[in-house]
């Protein structure tokens, strides 16, 4: 959610017997790898991460030992990771910022945007997010993974990613959503303004959450089987996805529809996402509303999923 897996996933590392013995004990069924089709999509739920509480004790030092230093601008606070998984992580952070970039084309972060500094933070499995992530931070942890974007106006505020390791899953270890949910960060300082709520004044969950699907899969080199099934059916015109809300979709539309829209536009119609973008990152809603809803590409929006849908 933007409230945020090379052989692009992150790199397939061996998993320690440790967190294979959890993963056979613990990690229930789950979707599909990068799709969080159990993720409310509410992103900041509870505001400004700035000295998110460390539970009682330090709870957070002790849970979270592991801090490595990816970049200025990253680092990764973890239960239990190896060196390997340690580097393969922060490579693919740091690839997936360049290709971002090539697809936003933007010129920088939005004005008065502070997060210059993501902490992703990693339990070992989603038994151990369930139990500690709540009592650490205050979320809800019904999901799979959540982004605190926090107040991103507000000098010294830390945006976190909060998430879990997937050992049963191939290529045998990842860290659930992690590509999906970076590319809430990078959009969130460098294509929208303000925080999450100020987002949510018009309809912006097309763009939020089919942007996110389209920068993990299309980076990572991931075919989207759920979204090209979904394709064939032509369910969504595009116009009504440009109405997209958390409350009135599904994980189906939110996700799946989302990135179909995200996808089709930057194809087939880059000027517009140029526009539509320019507003966004200033924080002019109304403006890339009045845009989205101006456009009248029905006919060939149905000719292009019928393209997508047989594999192009």
């Amino acid at each position: 959610m933007r409230a945020l897996v090379t052989a692009l996933l992150i790199t397939a590392i061996a998993a320690t017997p440790l967190q294979t013995a959890q993963a056979a004990q613990a990690a229930p069924p789950g979707p599909k790898p990068d799709h969080a089709v159990t993720d409310p999509g509410q992103r900041p739920a509870h505001g400004n991460t700035k000295g998110a509480p460390g539970g009682g004790g330090g709870l957070e030092s002790r849970i979270l030992p592991i801090v490595h230093t990816c970049s200025p601008s990253l680092r990764i606070r973890a239960q239990e990771m190896t060196a390997a998984q340690l580097t393969a992580t922060c490579e693919s952070l740091a690839n997936q910022d360049a290709f971002f970039h090539g697809v936003v084309k933007d010129s920088g972060p939005v004005a008065n945007d502070y997060n210059t500094t993501l902490e992703v933070d990693v339990f070992n499995s989603s038994a151990d997010y369930k139990a500690y992530a709540r009592k650490i931070y205050g979320i809800d942890t019904n999901n799979g993974g959540m982004y605190l974007e926090g107040d991103p106006a507000t000098a010294g505020n830390q945006p976190r990613f909060i998430c879990y390791e997937r050992t049963d899953v191939s290529p045998g270890w990842q860290i659930w959503n992690l590509n999906h949910e970076y590319a809430h960060y990078l959009d969130g300082r460098f294509d929208l303004y303000g925080d999450f709520n100020a987002g949510q004044t018009t309809p912006t969950v097309w763009w939020g959450e089919g942007l996110a699907e389209y920068i993990s899969y299309s980076y990572r080199g991931v075919s989207y089987t759920n979204a090209i099934a979904e394709a064939g059916k032509h369910t969504y015109p595009l116009r009504t996805l440009f109405d997209t809300t958390y409350a009135n979709s599904d994980a189906t539309r939110t996700y799946s529809w989302g990135y179909l829209a995200v996808r089709y536009m930057i194809e087939r119609h880059p000027d517009d996402v140029t526009t539509v973008l320019g507003h966004y990152r200033t924080g002019n809603w109304a403006a890339a509303r009045s845009h989205l809803t101006s456009l009248d590409y029905e006919s060939d929006w149905n000719a292009w999923l019928t393209t997508v849908a047989a594999g192009s």
